[in-house]
């Protein structure tokens, strides 16, 4: 959820961040994601949330290849949040609307998106948002790639900052 508030928040703040790095975030989710979504939270809402959760959480955001160990301690994690606290947290990253986004946005922005599918983002609705959008793919990790795969997510957001930063010329940015 960490990528849609850095999202947000530069979007309504521009002028502050030069650049933002989202990991796996659901700006733009594509339809089928949200309607899933939606029911999601509604099931949230009843007397086995906590199963409801550990349900979608263990099928939508990790693979089968990814450590059983680490799976377990963020299922643990997340499954004790308290009822009110998931519900409310999941309900404002569905209503977020990154539509916002369009002719606001001033510096770059790095999407970085787990090996899933379906994917948690509409590439093509983000790159009509987001003039100046990189993008990255990691290979063999879940929702979780920063901690499964953090080389490759690591490399991604050097690569990023190496092509993105203003040079000695005047605070231009460099592209790809």
């Amino acid at each position: 959820m960490g990528g849609v508030v850095a999202f947000a928040f530069a979007v309504r703040y521009p002028e502050l961040p030069s650049a933002i790095v989202t990991i796996d975030a659901g700006l733009t989710p594509p339809a089928a994601v949200g309607t899933a979504l939606a029911g999601f939270i509604d099931g949230l809402r009843g007397p086995g949330h906590r199963r409801v959760l550990s349900d979608y959480v263990e099928s939508a955001l990790f693979l089968p290849t990814d450590d059983a160990a680490r799976k377990a301690h963020i299922l643990s994690i997340m499954t004790s949040a308290p009822q009110h606290v998931a519900v409310s947290a999941l309900e404002g990253g569905h209503a977020y609307d990154a539509s916002e986004a369009k002719g606001r946005l001033v510096g770059p922005v790095l999407y970085i998106a787990a090996d899933e599918s379906p994917p948690r983002a509409d590439l093509a609705r983000l790159r009509a948002l987001v003039p100046e959008l990189h993008y990255g793919h990691v290979v063999g990790s879940g929702h979780f790639c920063q901690l499964e795969v953090p080389l490759q997510v690591n490399a991604m957001i050097d690569r990023f900052i190496a092509v993105t930063r203003p040079d000695a010329s005047g605070g231009r940015r460099r592209r790809l």
